[in-house]
């Protein structure tokens, strides 16, 4: 590892996952059978090697686990079972399985201790409510004991995410920890029932409770894998078009990718939420698609086209349009494809519409339009430099450009600087 903010981070994570440990295991009151905590890693280690990868995060009903695990046994066992769950999971990558002996030392060190860090904090607040309760009724002590454990570890999961994030790439904290958090909330508290659940099979059935409930647990984690198996298959199909159309034009070959990846670091640096990345990104794939309908003798001219030949390209924002506007829960994008060449100023195409008229999320994917655009060969002119582009955007900020979208354009490249 050659960067050391993140040499720092990590050193400073395991030595707290340490402390974490010592401290759990120095107030341990609870007596546990050991054959109880080994059957629950075991569940563990199989809850997490069934997760389900989207993106860079993985899902999975091993949050099940852990709540039955702070019920149960208390602070410390939790701790261990999940970090060993966490460690020694199995899971299928395209090209191979990832474990622990192909994994690098100090990404399961990480792993374990972001596992330990959170449960540990978490069953802090757990245990705060048996000792300052201000109910006698159980079902209120109870549930006010496991929302606090969800809130708490789900918070400190996400920060521990997050400054993750930033020093691998200086990405926003905030923003990052905002998405996480929303992204892991909806899991979390769909497992938190089953966990509260589990518990109460194993203390009543043992170990055959544990396994009628495995059943619904490993339905929810099947459900999850259709969900993320469409959404999957739904954005290769976007980009199986978009490739299909850059095919037919050798110089905007990769265009559509490149726009993307600007949109992407636009939406994020303004702290917009997940679905809405998502939905930019899916626009920046598709705000050419109206060009199916241009011929190639006119898309691949080297020379001036003539004023007919460039109202013919004017008017592929629109045929975009009127290809995407029918296909069901398509939310904004036909919206942004069809107006990704207006301008600030109302004096684009096609239809000359003002700023109000459109939204914000028009000027981003307008922005990184004209930025690979310029950044790239064509037919007409190289590729012009970095500090040209700047000086484009700065004049034109205000008339072609959003001033806000191009000021936070300009501070995402200060910081990459």
């Amino acid at each position: 590892m050659k960067n050391k903010r993140l040499v720092i981070y990590l050193s400073m994570l395991y030595l707290i996952a340490a402390y974490s440990f010592y401290n759990s295991y120095k107030y341990l009151k609870v007596d546990v059978d050991l054959i109880d905590i080994a059957f629950f890693i075991i569940l563990s280690i199989i809850t997490e090697s069934l997760s389900v990868g989207f993106k860079k995060i993985r899902i999975s009903s091993g949050f099940a686990i852990t709540v039955a695990s702070i019920i149960l046994f208390g602070g410390f066992w939790t701790m261990v079972i999940i970090s060993l769950g966490m460690a020694f999971r199995i899971y299928k990558k395209p090209d191979r399985y990832i474990h622990v002996f192909n994994t690098p030392v100090y990404i399961t060190l990480f792993n374990i201790s972001n596992m330990a860090i959170s449960a540990y904090s978490s069953s802090i607040a757990y245990n705060s409510f048996i000792r300052y309760s201000f109910s006698n009724n159980i079902f209120i002590l109870e549930f006010l004991q496991i929302f606090s454990f969800i809130i708490v570890f789900l918070t400190v999961n996400s920060l521990i995410m997050a400054i993750l994030m930033y020093s691998l790439s200086n990405n926003n904290i905030l923003q990052e920890f905002v998405n996480t958090f929303r992204f892991g909330l909806l899991n979390i508290i769909a497992m938190a029932p089953f966990g509260y659940l589990l518990a109460y099979l194993y203390r009543n059935y043992n170990v055959a409770g544990i396994l009628i409930l495995m059943v619904p647990v490993l339905l929810a984690r099947y459900t999850y894998y259709l969900y993320i198996e469409v959404k999957t298959k739904y954005l290769e199909t976007v980009k199986a078009l978009m490739h299909a159309v850059e095919a037919r034009d050798k110089y905007t070959e990769g265009h559509s990718r490149n726009v993307a990846k600007i949109v992407e670091d636009i939406a994020r640096e303004l702290g917009y939420s997940e679905s809405r990345v998502e939905q930019l990104i899916i626009a920046s794939y598709l705000h050419d698609v109206g060009k199916i309908g241009i011929e190639d003798s006119i898309l691949n001219k080297p020379g001036k086209l003539t004023e007919e030949e460039y109202n013919l390209i004017k008017s592929h924002p629109e045929i975009g349009y009127n290809i995407l506007k029918d296909i069901k829960d398509f939310g904004d994008i036909p919206h942004l494809v069809r107006y990704h060449h207006e301008r600030y100023d109302g004096k684009g195409y096609p239809w000359g519409k003002k700023a109000e008229e459109l939204g914000k999320d028009v000027f981003i994917l307008q922005l990184a339009d004209a930025v690979d655009a310029m950044s790239t060969d064509r037919v007409y002119r190289k590729a012009m430099p970095w500090d040209e582009i700047k000086d484009e955007l700065i004049k034109n900020s205000g008339t072609q450009f959003h001033p806000d979208i191009v000021n936070t354009f300009l501070k995402i490249k200060s910081k990459k600087a």
